[in-house]
């Protein structure tokens, strides 16, 4: 599960930006089809979701011991994937639900909630990669070691078919 976690929220990241993107360009250009993209996307893109949420707690679950600060950064992670639920899930089905192509009434309330849960989908994409690449949350203990750090090579001197030019170091 914990590999299907990132593959899935991706998808979900991607159509969750993208959406209300093609709804605000569908409305500023008048262009019917951005409007009908706009819908897919954030229909899939809330499905996804889901299955990522899910797999998000199969993740969890199978996650080996990671530092405190992980363990917090985690939790937060958690509970703002519930608060994305709780903004995409119901408006994708009020963008579903909508017989015209954005709807017509609170249009400004829809736009309003729909980049405020863009925004929170990007907020939880650099909490995750905080919690993968700060804190090594999900790293296997050879990932989590500590990187090798190698010193740069020493200048050699330039070579020129005149002259020899000594690096200053």
């Amino acid at each position: 599960m914990s590999a299907l976690h990132p593959l899935i929220i991706h998808f979900a990241i991607a159509l969750l930006l993208i959406g209300p993107a093609m709804d605000t360009l569908g409305l500023l250009l008048r262009r019917e089809g951005l409007l009908i993209a706009g819908r897919w996307n954030v229909l899939v893109g809330a499905v996804m979701l889901l299955f990522a949420e899910a797999t998000g707690f199969g993740a969890q679950a199978g996650l080996g011991p990671h530092s405190p600060a992980g363990e917090a950064l985690l939790n937060l992670h958690a509970g703002l994937g519930y608060l994305c639920m709780a903004i995409w899930l119901p408006v994708a089905v009020w963008r579903g639900a909508s017989k015209q192509l954005l709807p017509l009434r609170l249009r400004t309330l829809y736009l309003v909630l729909s980049f405020t849960g863009a925004t929170l989908v990007l907020a939880q994409a650099g909490l995750g990669a905080a919690l993968i690449y700060r804190h090594g949350v999900g790293l296997s203990p050879a990932a989590r070691a500590e990187p090798m750090i190698h010193q740069p090579a020493a200048p050699a001197a330039i070579d020129h078919p005149r002259m020899t030019l000594p690096v200053k170091n």
